[in-house]
């Protein structure tokens, strides 16, 4: 019974090897990326255990840089024997002296190729057929290893997918998937699996048993992730300070800690699912060197997003950003300080009435509108579903997936974040917070059921 199965990631230089390991073992500082050709230079491994001490090996080669001189010397070195197969041919070869120096990088992937249960070849589609990939498939023919033929950077407009094909049919390889080492499809993972369990039928057990823990890996990350978005918009929602009137600096602490939650909660969803906060982008909701350059408190971040001020006023006032805050265009760090303060206060107080202005004469109780929390919730379940689907091998800025309109787009809080609002000691930007309060902690619970 096979209880690891070594898997050799080999195929041409620069054609993506790095990458689709990257890609599946989520890990995006494995190896080494770069367009230079030779990249790796020595077969570097990494091991995933399984339970009943089942393991899968991945290991990245070099690339194969001379596969034209490389054929010619084979065959010259078995040129008086044709009655040779290919596996003699191969010996023989990484017994000579060449396999040593000229050709040094092709016999560690020829090496690493006989000693391994199966082999994934990866294709750079956009490159044209060439001779040398003619050779290059030829000596790994020489091999009696299974090999499943992953056509990489798919998504790419200019490819020759259609000529690789033929030719990988032509030497006899017909396990081909379609990988794109940088936006892989959603069953990709699954498929390469599924037809390496068919070529190495004793691997199956410790296949399935992998896409298993995949899957359920997935599940709690995704679950983690909710928790982690529901206790932020716990912390946020519940959130209050006593202010006066012209303490102008309070709101903007106010704002500056909310925006300081926020960005805790990016880093541990960025650290959840393994990836660098050092990401730019220049998307509506892009992040900059780990925080969104859209500040929650930017007008026009909330009409980018279609959200509007609620009417309501839970207790005191509220820390909006639809009146522009009297600081004479003062910034912090890339984004506007932009807020209800002393001058917009008055003039919302003179909208709402009496009651208010009076509420506003002394202390207040000042809040988080229900539109930002709306806001924040939408920019961190944004985060969490771009982070879902994005592939560890993409250094490329984080583009943030599109979502169907749900009640957070309404400015409307769900019952079971209303009732934060109550519970001063619910948030740990307050003084004294109960962070285990049994209420506190169901109340997260089901939030983090509702944003699944």
């Amino acid at each position: 019974m096979l209880t690891t199965l070594k898997l050799a990631v080999i195929g041409h230089a620069n054609v993506g090897k790095t990458s689709l390991l990257r890609a599946l073992i989520r890990n995006s500082h494995f190896g080494t990326v770069s367009d230079k050709p030779g990249t790796t230079r020595q077969v570097e491994s990494i091991t995933f255990p399984l339970e009943q001490n089942k393991n899968i090996i991945f290991y990245d080669t070099p690339g194969l840089e001379d596969s034209l001189s490389l054929y010619d010397y084979i065959n010259q070195l078995v040129s008086t024997n044709n009655k040779l197969d290919g596996i003699d041919k191969l010996t023989i070869f990484l017994q000579s002296p060449e396999a040593q120096n000229l050709f040094d990088q092709e016999a560690k992937v020829i090496k690493q190729l006989i000693n391994s249960d199966a082999a994934i070849y990866v294709i750079d589609v956009r490159e044209p057929i060439l001779a040398k990939y003619h050779d290059e498939l030829a000596i790994l023919a020489y091999s009696d290893k299974p090999i499943v033929a992953v056509l990489n950077f798919i998504a790419n407009e200019e490819q020759n997918e259609k000529e690789w094909k033929r030719l990988l049919s032509r030497v006899g390889i017909h396990a081909i998937i379609r990988f794109d080492a940088i936006f892989p499809p959603l069953d990709g993972e699954e498929r390469l699996y599924q037809t390496l369990a068919l070529l190495v039928e004793p691997a199956k057990a410790i296949l399935d048993d992998w896409l298993t823990k995949i899957a359920e890996l997935r599940n709690s990350r995704n679950q983690t992730a909710n928790r982690i978005i529901a206790e932020t918009l716990v912390d946020v929602t519940a959130y209050y300070e006593m202010a006066k009137l012209d303490d102008k600096q309070v709101i903007i602490n106010m704002q500056n800690k909310v925006r300081e939650r926020e960005q805790n909660a990016i880093n541990e969803l960025l650290r959840l699912y393994q990836f660098d906060s050092a990401q730019e982008n220049e998307e509506n909701l892009p992040l900059i060197k780990g925080r969104y350059k859209a500040d929650l408190f930017n007008v026009e971040a909330l009409k980018t997003m279609g959200m509007h001020l609620t009417k309501g006023f839970v207790s005191g006032a509220t820390i909006g950003a639809s009146i522009d805050l009297a600081v004479g265009g003062t910034t912090l760090g890339s984004a506007a300080l932009i807020g209800a303060a002393v001058g917009g206060l008055m003039q919302t107080a003179k909208h709402y009435g009496s009651r208010m202005r009076n509420k506003l004469s002394g202390y207040s109780k000042l809040s988080v509108d229900d539109v930002i929390i709306c806001f924040l919730s939408l920019r961190l379940i944004y985060l969490k579903e771009s982070l879902n689907h994005r592939s560890h091998a993409n250094s490329g800025p984080i583009k943030l997936s599109k979502l169907d309109k749900s009640e957070w787009e309404k400015g409307k809080l769900p019952t079971s974040l209303k009732v934060a609002r109550g519970h001063s000691q619910w948030s740990t930007l307050n003084k004294g917070t109960k962070r285990h309060d049994k209420r506190r902690q169901s109340t997260i619970r089901k939030l983090s059921e509702q944003l699944h």
